[in-house]
């Protein structure tokens, strides 16, 4: 079994574009489709001011490979060549273009944080002790640290460490699992999530672990927060209303209005950096592709009409 396989057994629509100097302006209020393989996909990240898009791909059953998306030519193609028989998941460039961070595993519970210098091409490979695999690797704004989750003992936790891999820390020791870091654009604030109630809730933190804060209360689960460019909005999965669909709320957890809705698959959300964007990974009849929907103002939901009652 890889070790893709554990974290999928654990968690798993803009009428008209216009292309105008290598970008995807969305005019319309329905969602816009990326791609049209069908094939499972993952973790989305804008990259080249959001000219481009980094997505896993199930190149075959066992093995998930990075692939960039031109979203000006709708081509994608290979981030990151001559990996062989490695996974690489989670990808992620920092913020000053620098550096990328992603996950590799080559079997069950072998995850392991790589982050690459793309100027010097060298890797470094942070190691952990116990058999867990690192997850969710996210850039701090400067550039200058990861910060992801690891379990080394007891449950897992959120890390951090310079991108040289020096000046490893633990940020949380709570209960419960922690996982999905988020950093608001100042990077004072982390916004994750955790399971210490028996199911995933949203949390926000100091970026020192401090003042921790719930967000959401939900029986069943809230999960893949991301914050959004200016820092206001939250965009998650969850599964309140029955099926997997994404949300949205303001940065304290209030104004909860749906971005999908149905039984379909709708997860993985990413801000696209206009703020105004987010791409989700959809399954429609049984294939994956990547959508881009316009974000509903606050008080409204994906259809426009105002949302009664919303909460968190």
């Amino acid at each position: 079994m890889s070790c893709f396989s554990g974290i999928a057994g654990r968690i798993f629509r803009l009428s008209m574009v216009v292309v105008a100097t290598g970008s995807t302006v969305v005019v319309g209020g329905e969602p816009r489709r990326l791609t049209d393989d069908g094939i499972l996909k993952r973790d989305p990240h804008f990259i080249d001011g959001g000219k481009s898009l980094l997505y896993g791909y199930d190149e075959q059953d066992d093995l998930v490979r990075v692939l960039r998306l031109d979203l000006a030519t709708g081509k994608s193609e290979p981030f990151v060549p001559d990996v062989g028989d490695k996974h690489h998941i989670e990808p992620k460039l920092s913020p000053d273009g620098k550096y990328l961070s992603v996950t590799e595993c080559t079997g069950n519970l072998t995850a392991k944080l790589i982050i690459r210098n793309l100027e010097t091409r060298k890797d470094v490979f942070i190691t952990h002790s116990g058999r867990g695999g690192t997850r969710s690797p996210v850039f701090t704004p400067d550039s200058k640290r990861v910060v992801y989750a690891f379990a080394e003992t007891g449950p897992q936790q959120l890390w951090s460490v310079q991108v040289d891999g020096k000046d490893k820390k633990q940020l949380t020791q709570c209960e419960g699992v922690s996982n999905w870091p988020t950093f608001t654009p100042d990077g004072k604030t982390i916004i994750f999530s955790n399971s210490r109630e028996n199911n995933y809730e949203i949390y926000s933190m100091e970026a020192d672990g401090s003042d921790e804060k719930r967000l959401t209360t939900n029986s069943i689960m809230d999960i893949r927060p991301a914050v959004s460019p200016d820092g206001k909005q939250i965009a998650f999965t969850s599964t309140r209303d029955g099926g997997y669909n994404v949300y949205v709320m303001n940065l304290d957890g209030s104004h909860v209005r749906a971005l999908t809705s149905g039984l379909d698959r709708d997860d993985y959300p990413a801000w696209h950096p206009d703020g105004r964007h987010v791409v989700v990974v959809s399954e429609r009849g049984g294939r994956f592709d990547l959508y881009l929907h316009e974000v509903p103002v606050a008080g409204q939901a994906v259809d426009g009409k105002p949302v009664a009652g919303a909460g968190s």
